[in-house]
């Protein structure tokens, strides 16, 4: 029995596909079919028109895939563009329907043409999606352009059908799914642009992205329609509701539109070996394919058997994020400036990364070293507080030093004429079809102090005000990611916490949610997102790390960065070990020490007989309020010789507790000692030539 009703089930399946088929290829002949765009074969850069038989131009990027009925078009969001010559199309009079398969992939920057032949809103008409997924159609009636939308929306990632209908005397209906969405009484003589030509998947002009934050900040851009088109047909009459309906019906069951997943790409999945590695991400088929970059791109730091990833990646114009075990991504700001008059000036502007490079400066066992450079752009490609005399902008280097046990200290130097760039600002990215709140829980920062002391603040109202009181001057900022392992920020003591309190739309979510940045390319400082169906992003705080004046046009600040899966409190021992850290004296050797670097979260020490390596005996003088929490010794000029460790007078053999790295530069070559190592006592450690080495 099961059999018989599986064979019936395949039967009506079949015999439904045939019926849609026999009922398109009728249409074939009918009078009123105007146009018919099937999609199902390109060739030579053209488009066949089944009515006409006319050859309609395709340019740009798109594939042929898998439609409703044989193939249909993806079309990329970006360049792909059908044209139908104006003499090629015949008249439109008193009335006149559009109908097409659409399924997009993202919604559109702003309204985008399924099909539309206009002339300046004067004469013609537009049917297309909106930014929210709307359906439209706009014409030219009695000398006014008329604008109907519909409050409903297509769904995203699945096959809709959509169509319009004018009829003069009747007005504008709107379908989706077979259904009537909107309708308007507009009535009154159509006006033909029949000098124009017809477009499909893209506007004539380029259009600023709707929702902007700055109007002034958000400039006009090219995009296409974004996901996958099939069966455009355009007629002389107004089609009945039944026969509109009786397509959607006719199509059942829907496929499954060909769009493969978007995932922000980390680089291989599971565990991981300490390094940094040269590769080129891949995100999407369209969106890659804009790239004019080789095979070594992008950067991505691994840690030793840990999931988690730090990304330095074109989708976020080399703006190095976090990426925790289950994907879940944690960034933050470049340096940046700002004025009324052009907006934020910052990396994020930096689209094509023209002024935005990545390198690796240092990649051994005991550390990897990351340089980031970047020149702050606005909007309109315009410089940040540019010095009369020099022509020079604000430029920023930025120094990424990463630890096997996953803790990373980012270096900013800003070099500016002007006032120094605010660096920080905590933010987290959305991966597509997701939202704030299913990246991050509503209690989203935990904010600890030196002592341990700990608050948990919740956004279940929106942006909290801060108690200054809880905890007394914070320095750590936990962030709540809905992973099990959390990202943190700590901050020098002086730093200044701050809500993001900004740009927070409540109906939408008590988060400010925007998709300018990361992966987009249009050219705007804020655009307010209207759906999850892009990577986006959003900010929970500001650190205010105290920036330090260098020398000449130089400041800089450091923090540092890392993942926790053990309680927050614990994360204030790291952060005294980092800055109140323990005393460290020479015992012996002919060694000068150098102090501390926070920015490197390690001991420098210089051999005064540079290349000959004299063994080297220091004490560190841990505390309880100056704990060792793994410690970095760098060795300038120790030489080419190895290199052993004891600690406390045992030998320590060379493992994953005891690593060695060598840097060598101009001047010589510098030894880095990696120890793993927990204590709030006096520690003996003695780093001597290795023999045979």
């Amino acid at each position: 029995m099961k059999n018989k009703l599986c064979l019936f089930s395949i039967f009506l399946l079949i015999l439904g596909v045939n019926l849609l088929a026999f009922s398109q290829d009728k249409d074939v002949g009918k009078k009123d079919l105007i146009a018919w765009w099937k999609l199902e074969k390109v060739q030579d850069g053209k488009i066949t028109d089944e009515v006409t038989k006319k050859d309609d131009l395709i340019t740009g990027n798109y594939k042929q895939v898998k439609g409703i009925l044989g193939e249909a078009l993806r079309f990329d969001g970006f360049t792909t563009l059908i044209t139908r010559k104006a003499s090629d199309l015949p008249s439109l009079g008193r009335e006149f329907s559009i109908e097409a398969w659409v399924a997009p992939a993202a919604y559109p920057w702003n309204w985008c043409p399924v099909a539309a032949q206009h002339r300046d809103q004067n004469a013609g008409f537009y049917f297309g999606i909106g930014p929210r997924g709307e359906v439209g159609l706009s014409l030219a009636i009695n000398g006014r352009w008329e604008i109907v939308a519909s409050e409903a929306k297509i769904a995203l990632k699945k096959w809709s059908h959509v169509a319009a209908t004018y009829n003069q005397k009747s007005g504008i209906r709107l379908f989706i799914d077979g259904q009537l969405v909107k309708e308007a009484a507009v009535t009154g003589e159509f006006i033909q642009a029949k000098d124009k030509d017809l477009i499909i998947g893209m506007n004539y002009e380029k259009l600023a992205p709707s929702n902007p934050v700055r109007p002034q900040a958000t400039l006009p851009a090219w995009y296409s329609f974004d996901g996958l088109v099939d069966e455009i047909k355009i007629y002389g009459e107004t089609i009945k509701r039944e026969e509109i309906f009786r397509t959607f019906e006719s199509a059942q069951p829907l496929p499954e539109p060909d769009l493969p997943l978007r995932i922000l790409p980390s680089g291989r999945s599971g565990l991981g070996r300490f390094g940094a590695y040269y590769t080129k991400l891949k995100y999407y088929e369209e969106w890659d394919a804009l790239w004019r970059a080789g095979d070594y791109a992008d950067v991505v730091v691994e840690f030793d058997n840990s999931p988690i990833r730090v990304v330095f990646w074109r989708g976020t114009r080399y703006s190095p994020v976090w990426v925790m075990e289950n994907g879940q991504w944690m960034a933050d700001q470049s340096a940046e400036s700002f004025t009324e008059k052009d907006g934020c000036f910052e990396h994020m502007l930096d689209a094509k990364c023209l002024y935005s490079n990545v390198r690796i400066i240092e990649n051994t066992r005991a550390r990897v070293v990351i340089h980031w450079r970047y020149i702050p752009v606005s909007v309109q490609q315009k410089f940040s507080q540019v010095n009369e005399l020099t022509g020079w902008p604000d430029a920023v280097d930025e120094y990424y030093s990463f630890y096997p046990d996953g803790i990373g200290v980012r270096k900013v130097v800003m070099y500016t004429s002007g006032k120094p760039l605010g660096p920080q600002e905590t933010i987290v990215l959305c991966q597509p079809g997701t939202r704030p709140e299913d990246n991050v829980y509503l209690d989203a920062i935990t904010l600890v102090n030196i002592k341990g002391e700990s608050q948990v603040y919740s956004w279940a109202e929106g942006p909290p005000q801060l108690d200054p009181k809880k905890p007394e001057h914070p320095i750590i900022q936990v962030v709540n990611l809905k992973s099990q392992a959390k990202p943190f920020l700590i901050f020098e003591q002086g730093c200044r916490m701050r809500v993001f309190g900004i740009e927070v739309r409540g109906n939408v979510s008590p988060f400010p949610w925007w998709n300018h940045w990361p992966v987009a390319q249009v050219p705007s400082d804020g655009r307010y997102t209207q759906a999850p169906d892009r990577a986006s992003h959003f900010s929970l705080a500001w650190g205010g790390p105290p920036i330090h004046k260098g020398q000449g046009l130089e400041y800089w600040g450091a923090w540092i960065y890392g993942t926790t899966t053990g309680r927050s409190e614990e994360l204030a021992v790291l952060a005294r070990s980092w800055l109140n850290p323990p005393l460290l004296t020479i015992e012996s050797g002919d060694y000068q020490y150098n102090g501390y670097d926070i920015s490197q979260r390690a001991y420098m020490i210089e051999n005064k007989q540079p290349g000959k390596s004299p063994a080297l005996k220091v004490k560190v003088f841990a505390s309880e309020e100056s704990p060792v929490v793994n410690m970095c010794i760098v060795i300038k000029g120790w030489g080419e010789t190895g290199a052993l460790v004891m600690i406390n007078g045992q030998v320590q053999k060379e493992d994953e507790n005891i690593r060695f790295g060598k840097i060598n530069k101009i001047d010589g070559t510098d030894l880095l000692v990696w120890i793993k190592k927990h204590s709030v006592t006096p520690v003996n450690i003695e780093i001597k030539p290795k023999l045979g080495d």
